[in-house]
This record gives structure tokens, C-alpha cells and sequence, in this order.
């Protein structure tokens, strides 16, 4: 018999003889994909034995890649199950997905689909690649992510060797940009329409990321009481650190709030009306908020991060901590407004914000320009 002929085993798999020592292969797809399977023996008869239960476990669906033979693809594929499953935001699990999918795609143009071939060399070809496409702040952070993937493909056993393992990523250094003066915010507030000034004064005067601000709901926010509630949902209206908190509410800030007429729809702010939603019910979108603030501060002759390290509208919230911090309002407590974890030392765990200190120090915060200033 021909070493290249195959003999089919069922509907699934097909075996042949290869090599001088005329070791059994099965042939067969799984997930879409061809695969080939090492039978262990040159015995034609052990070899339909064992392509028999293969074709098994293909049929009844308990068929499991071999360490071996598992595809970068699939490894992936569990991965980002894994962190579906771990309940990881939405925003993280697609940037995970995004990165790792053009790991794949590198890999598979080298003509490397298995796991088990990604080395490290394949990676530093693929980092010097990412690199003439992306920021090196970015590039760090792919890196991360994919030494990530890899270490819990070890966790897993799917590799036996992290390949990554001795390769050391060096951190950029953090890019400083500016904070916003006072006058510089005051000034923005002033050259904006009615409606981007009151979305830039509660971000100015609450310190929410622009993702939290589109997600505010009207139940969100308590005039009565006096607070704003950042509260962390499921999926897309999850915070950053998945954790909710509360901001008192400014009396400047308050005042706009009182003023201003309901929306239609669950939104505390909507965005306004278009073709596609003309009834002005939609949530607003961050990435359009932060083109109109650039086009703010550069009429106004304010830096922006357009073309250098300017400001952006995540300024406003670098803004916020620069200022309270300046007013002398505690560390801890602007940090408990921010919704900041970074800290762990024992004082974060027992130090306890109460509602009345809360709002007494949000009280003390002056966001009123001295007389001798303008901004204008």
C-alpha cells in the first residue's frame, strides 16, 4: 500500500502511514480547521483502534486538542472565555480579544498555528511590527496583555513553558499632561454652548470619566439629597474599577442642575437630536464630547492633545484632583470621590468617608475665580 494513501476511519477521520518508521496519522477537521494527530504507531491495526475512538469523541463532541497540537486560535478562544466568565468589562475583554487576535494573525503569516510555537523570538518579530503602527505606551500594554495570555495558558496547561516567561517589557514613562488652571476651565465654560457647558462643568466639578457621565442615569442623580451616584452596572454601564460610589454635589454645580429641563429616555444627559435619533433620547458620545472640547480650548488659544501633550476633556478630571488637592481637601477624600484604588495601604482600608464630612468637604471647594482674575 502507498505510504500516502489514506484509509477513511467513519465520517470524520482518515488515517495514512508517513515517515521512514511508518507511523499512523490521522487526518480530520475540528473548529473549522484541518488537524493532524500523531497515532503513536506503525501497527495498522492499534492505529484503527485508536482512530475509531477519535472519530468518537469527534461525533459525540468530548474531543480535546492534545497540549501538542491545540492552535494559538482556540487557546485564545478559552482565554476570552475565561474572562467573560470572570465577569471582566465588556471594554476589557474586547481590547484583550483585539490584541491577541493580531498575535494570531502574525503568527499564522509565519506559518506558526500552534501554540506551542509561539517563542519568543516570534514575539519580539511581532512587537517590532506593532511597533511602527502604534504609540510605545501602547505597544507596552499589547506586550502585557499577550505575557498575560501566555502565563494562564500555563495555569490551564495547555503550554508547559511559559515562552515569555524571561522576557522583560520596559514600562514607558507615563506622559505628564497638563492640568487645566481654574482661569483655563472658567475660560472653556465661558465659549461653550449651553449644552457642552454643562456636561464639562460636572466632569470639571465631579471628577467622572466621560464613560461614567454618558452613563448616568436620572435615578442616578439625587438633588434631594444632594448626591450624584456613579453606580457600576452590568456590561457597558460598568465602571472602570467595578465599583460604585457618590459624589456630593457642588453648589455651583447644583445650581445648573436645578435649572436645566428633563430628558426623554433612563439618561441624565442625552446627546442632541440627529437623523438617526431624532428624539434626542441617545446617551452622548464621549469620543464626540472630547472633538468639541478640543475645538473649545483651541478657539480660546488653550493647548490641546491633538498634536502635543495639551489638554483633552479627561483633563477635567485631572483638573478636579489638582484643584481640590490645592483647596486642602484630604487625599483620601478626593480619592473616594474619584473612585482612585490604587492605593493599599492599611489607612485605605480603615479610613471611612461619612456623608456629612463628604459633603462638608465638597463644600469647602472654591471654584470661584478671585476678583483680580477674569476669563476673558
Amino acid at each position: 500500500m502507498d505510504s500516502d494513501e489514506f484509509i477513511p476511519i467513519g465520517n470524520k477521520v482518515k488515517i495514512r502511514k508517513r515517515g521512514k518508521k511508518g507511523i499512523w496519522v490521522a487526518h480530520f477537521h475540528h473548529d473549522g480547521d484541518h488537524r493532524k494527530r500523531s497515532l503513536k504507531t506503525a501497527n495498522k491495526k492499534v492505529a484503527i483502534e485508536r482512530a475509531i475512538k477519535l472519530e468518537s469523541e469527534l461525533q459525540d463532541g468530548t474531543y480535546q486538542s492534545s497540549d501538542s497540537e491545540i492552535q494559538t486560535k482556540e487557546a485564545i478562544a478559552r482565554y476570552i472565555a475565561c474572562l467573560v466568565t470572570a465577569k471582566k468589562a465588556r471594554k476589557t475583554v474586547v481590547r484583550y480579544q483585539g490584541i491577541l487576535t493580531k498575535l494570531q494573525e502574525f503568527s499564522e503569516k509565519k506559518k506558526k498555528r500552534l501554540l506551542r510555537q509561539i517563542s519568543a523570538t516570534l514575539f519580539d518579530q511581532f512587537r517590532e511590527e506593532r511597533s511602527l503602527k502604534v504609540s510605545a505606551r501602547t505597544l507596552y500594554h499589547e506586550g502585557t496583555i499577550c505575557k498575560t495570555f501566555l502565563y494562564w495558558c500555563v495555569s490551564r496547561e495547555l503550554l508547559k513553558l511559559n515562552p515569555l516567561e524571561k522576557v522583560k517589557l520596559n514600562k514607558p514613562k507615563p506622559r505628564l499632561r497638563p492640568s487645566p488652571t481654574l482661569q483655563d476651565v472658567q475660560k472653556i465654560l465661558k465659549d461653550s454652548t449651553a449644552g457642552q457647558s454643562i456636561l464639562y462643568t460636572t466632569l470639571a466639578y465631579t471628577g467622572m470619566r466621560s464613560g461614567e457621565l454618558r452613563t448616568l442615569r436620572k435615578v442616578d442623580v439625587d438633588l434631594k439629597q444632594n448626591w450624584i451616584h456613579v453606580v457600576s452596572r452590568e456590561d457597558v454601564e460598568r465602571t472602570k474599577t467595578g465599583e460604585s460610589r457618590k459624589i456630593p454635589i457642588h453648589p455651583e454645580l447644583r445650581k445648573l442642575l436645578e435649572k436645566r429641563s428633563a430628558t426623554p429616555g433612563p439618561w441624565y444627559f442625552t446627546a442632541e437630536p440627529s437623523n438617526k435619533y431624532p428624539g434626542g433620547d441617545h446617551w452622548i458620545n464621549p469620543k464626540k464630547l472630547n472633538e468639541r472640547f478640543l475645538g473649545v480650548a483651541e478657539r480660546v488659544k488653550l493647548p490641546t492633545g491633538r498634536d502635543a501633550l495639551g489638554y483633552t476633556l479627561h483633563s477635567l478630571r485631572h483638573f478636579f484632583e489638582t484643584h481640590c488637592v490645592n483647596q486642602g481637601i484630604p487625599q483620601r477624600v478626593i480619592d473616594a470621590w474619584m473612585g482612585h484604588q490604587s492605593d493599599r495601604s492599611m489607612a485605605a482600608v480603615y479610613y471611612h468617608l461619612s456623608d456629612e464630612d463628604s459633603q462638608a468637604f465638597m463644600q469647602q471647594v472654591d471654584f470661584t475665580l478671585p476678583s483680580t482674575e477674569s476669563a476673558d
